[in-house]
């Protein structure tokens, strides 16, 4: 089982991201793969912030459909990962978003797959970059 967060939505949702056909490659090969449900908040906030330019009502609809296409289910929010969260943050600098996304592998006990590698600092999580994990498929 895996958790990923939101830059293998990004990269999945756009097809001029440098990291686009490795999201789609790993998300096919993977099973059991569940989303950070603070990846929602952050998507909004990138699109609210213009970072993200779409449809908010159609991209929300095609990340849906995304979403069950591939199999990724999205996991509650639980108060305990903002206590993790907050530990991550101070221990190791993560920002909101990333401490949050750190906190929920941790609580799940599964690995975050990113391909933001500040996470490869993160002592009690269980990281591994995309690249790692279609190198060994």
């Amino acid at each position: 089982m895996v958790v990923i967060e939101t830059d293998m939505i990004v990269a999945l949702a756009s097809e001029s991201d440098k990291h686009h056909h490795e999201a789609r490659t790993l998300l096919r090969k993977l099973s059991n793969i569940k989303l950070s449900p603070y990846s929602l908040i952050e998507l909004d906030l990138l699109l609210a912030s213009g970072n993200i330019v779409v449809k908010a009502k159609l991209f929300y609809e095609a990340l849906k459909s995304v979403l069950a296409y591939y199999n990724i289910s999205v996991l509650k929010p639980d108060p305990l990962h903002f206590a993790v969260a907050w530990n991550f943050r101070k221990k190791y600098g993560l920002t909101f978003f990333d401490s949050l996304h750190a906190a929920v592998a941790v609580r799940e006990n599964d690995m975050l797959v990113s391909f933001d590698r500040k996470y490869s600092i993160v002592k009690e999580l269980k990281y591994v970059h995309p690249l790692s994990l279609l190198e060994s498929a």
